[in-house]
């Protein structure tokens, strides 16, 4: 076989990217990941996207996962959905980009050793946005995709780790942070 395809069809690849976004709800995250197309090899891996694959909207389970009556089970299968999907996607030599928060850094730890695994070293994109904007957004969410929308005090949490002086991404080496204006 020539050009790197395997007999399953993968190709792969000499640099492998992974992609993490950090910043709020509605801070475009997702907007910015559609970007990274899957027909050029890119798995887009969010909780948002997963969860609603696994409790769909429309359904009322969706909606107890969501007020937290299901929450901490909730969270265990779909990180582990993600962990394992993130897994099978970098040993087929995907490239991922992952448009999460990114804002507590222990949430998602196991996924950093996975990717330290394979050697992968991140690259992330800050979203920095401005509270008024993103509470506009937000609301304006429950018109288009109301399963999106977050309750303000959710947002206030997410945009004060955000903000924080200690905040975890401050840590990061500048070479491996770009701060993205949309």
């Amino acid at each position: 076989m020539s050009d790197g395809a395997t007999e399953s069809g993968a190709t792969h690849r000499l640099y492998q990217r992974v992609v993490g976004l950090i910043g709020c709800p509605g801070s475009d995250k997702t907007t910015y990941a559609r970007r990274f197309d899957p027909l050029d090899g890119w798995v887009h891996l969010t909780l948002d996207d997963l969860q609603q694959a696994i409790w769909p909207p429309d359904r009322q389970v969706y909606w107890q996962v969501r007020k937290g009556s299901l929450d901490e089970g909730a969270r265990r299968v779909l990180h582990s959905v993600k962990e394992a999907a993130l897994e099978a996607a970098l040993a087929a030599s995907y490239n991922e980009v992952l448009a999460d928060t990114h804002l507590i850094k222990a949430v998602f730890a196991r996924e950093l050793k996975i990717m330290s695994r394979y050697g992968i070293t991140i690259e992330w994109k800050l979203f920095n946005v401005p509270w008024d904007v993103l509470y506009v957004r937000n609301e304006e969410r429950n018109a288009v995709a109301p399963a999106h929308r977050q309750p303000e005090y959710v947002l206030r949490l997410a945009y004060d780790a955000m903000c924080a002086s200690d905040a975890w991404w401050r840590t990061l080496p500048p070479e491996q942070i770009e701060t993205i204006l949309i």
